[in-house]
């Protein structure tokens, strides 16, 4: 399969995963980052996985509606297995708690190759932003 087509099908994958796990089982989201993570939420700067799940898990139950999502192979990141990183854009919806309103998002990844697990990626990148 080309590039292309990996990373769309990767990021399919990505996507249903990493929203579904935010609103129901947060705890899961930790596994898919790094200690080397560059994480940025609503411009909340956070180094590594650890201090990022803390942070999330005092966030309010939340619900996600994602309206759209785009995705590209980054070949500058390809590893030895020939894996490339992908580069994920998502835009959609939030509702967090009681809160009445939904709140407009914007998402954008950067996904690398995992050297040691053939196939799967981790998040490099994560920048988060209310519009």
């Amino acid at each position: 399969m080309d590039p292309v087509g990996i990373a769309e099908k990767s990021t399919e994958q990505f996507v249903q995963f990493f929203y579904g796990s935010y609103d129901k089982q947060r705890n899961a989201l930790g596994n898919l980052y790094r200690d080397s993570s560059a994480i940025l939420w609503n411009g909340n700067a956070f180094s590594g996985a650890q201090q990022y799940s803390e942070f999330l898990g005092r966030l309010p139950v939340s619900h996600h509606e994602i309206d759209v999502y785009d995705c590209h192979p980054i070949t500058a990141m390809t590893n030895t297995q020939g894996a490339t990183g992908i580069l994920i854009n998502v835009t959609g919806t939030v509702k967090y708690g009681d809160h009445p309103n939904k709140r407009t998002f914007s998402q954008t990844f950067i996904l690398a190759p995992d050297e040691i697990q053939a196939g799967n990626y981790y998040v490099q990148s994560d920048n988060f932003r209310f519009v």
